[in-house]
């Protein structure tokens, strides 16, 4: 599978060099089965000159398992965007669509927002139809950083999970601390722990370990 930068590039250069794109799967196509697990692929139709009338569709969704995921994925559905969550809707997807529209260019942004109590961080391409006219749609490519449970109050801590998920995504203690304005001897005192339920010797072994536990899942 090709890396997330790697596809962002080639649908970049496709668009470039096309003198009009009619239909999404012009622009996917070539590349539909270089998406990964941890990519997310849709299309948000964007005929209606009101925002809540554009209707959102997945062409490929996220396959990595994760019941924070599946969760998310299910409050989520092919729909109009005005039948969706309109906080999330509001600051995280209609102003990241018009631009692209009104300037009539690809985008690449990093969105991180928490969304049904869950701490989300995902790399985000936004590329409208290349066209004389207003765009009638817009193609985004996604691919997931994070997906950590939140919890409020004052012993806030990191999940079980969270640390699992990240330390898959190749981050380091410090990295992670970060991330979720943790200190790094608490996060790695957490993973120490990790080390031990799964009987690790190291943390290459520990992430192997989980890895395997997820594939047999």
């Amino acid at each position: 599978m090709a890396s997330f930068n790697t596809l962002c590039n080639q649908l970049i250069d496709m668009w470039v060099q096309s003198e009009s794109l009619e239909t999404p799967k012009d622009l996917y196509g070539p590349i539909i089965r270089e998406v990964s697990i941890k990519m997310g692929l849709s299309i948000v139709e964007t005929v209606s000159s009101d925002p809540y009338e554009w209707r959102f569709a997945r062409v490929k969704q996220f396959s990595y398992k994760s019941d924070v995921l599946k969760a998310m994925l299910s409050n989520y559905p092919d729909s109009l965007l005005g039948d969706l969550d309109r906080s999330f809707i509001d600051r995280n997807v209609i102003p990241a669509f018009k631009t692209a529209i009104n300037s009539k260019s690809p985008s690449i942004d990093f969105v991180k927002i928490k969304l049904l109590g869950v701490r989300v961080g995902y790399e985000r391409l936004i590329i409208p139809q290349k066209t004389d006219g207003v765009p009638k749609w817009c193609l985004s490519l996604k691919e997931g950083r994070f997906a950590i449970p939140y919890h409020q109050g004052r012993n806030v801590d990191l999940t079980d999970e969270g640390i699992v998920q990240l330390l898959i995504e190749g981050h380091t203690a410090k990295e992670i601390a970060e991330m979720l304005e943790l200190s790094p001897r608490s996060i790695e005192h957490r993973i120490e722990k990790l080390k031990t339920r799964f009987e690790a010797r190291n943390l290459v072994h520990l992430v192997a370990k989980i890895v395997s536990t997820k594939l047999d899942q």
